[in-house]
């Protein structure tokens, strides 16, 4: 992945989180066996809720093994450029998700290039690792404004 620019879902210029969703048929699957619920529409209510959040929903991300997986990085709202991703996995798990929900409807991470800066505790055990800048312009992405 690579810096890209993104077009604010505002008009406004707002930075905020940009969170990339495995929409996987397994990711789907564990939301649905956890709560019934689709992971997706979850983030996208409250991404909807969220000054310059969007969120970027993505064919198998391929960590199967850490169950349902998300990256969320600061996105700058004048560049669209986005920092460092943190990975996150186990979505699929009820409290897990909420976390991330709540963590993203206070603004999500930090500044562009310290992604791990303001990890709320409950998400500490979620924690994949750091990765290169989501990349938003590829054939298998959809943006969710």
């Amino acid at each position: 992945m690579k810096h890209t620019d993104v077009s604010s879902p505002t008009g406004q210029g707002a930075s905020g989180p940009l969170v990339a969703l495995c929409a996987g048929h397994r990711c789907n699957a564990l939301h649905r066996l956890a709560d019934g619920q689709d992971g997706s529409d979850r983030l996208r209510s409250t991404i909807a809720t969220g000054k310059g959040a969007v969120l970027l929903s993505t064919e198998c991300l391929g960590a199967c093994a850490h169950g349902a997986v998300a990256a969320v990085a600061r996105r700058d709202g004048t560049t669209g450029m986005t920092g460092p991703a943190l990975w996150l996995g186990g979505m699929d798990h009820p409290d897990t998700l909420i976390a991330l929900l709540s963590w993203i409807a206070s603004g999500g991470p930090p500044p562009i290039d310290m992604p791990a800066g303001d990890v709320p505790p409950a998400l500490h055990g979620a924690i994949l690792g750091i990765g290169k800048p989501i990349q938003t312009h590829t054939p298998t992405a959809r943006l969710w404004l």
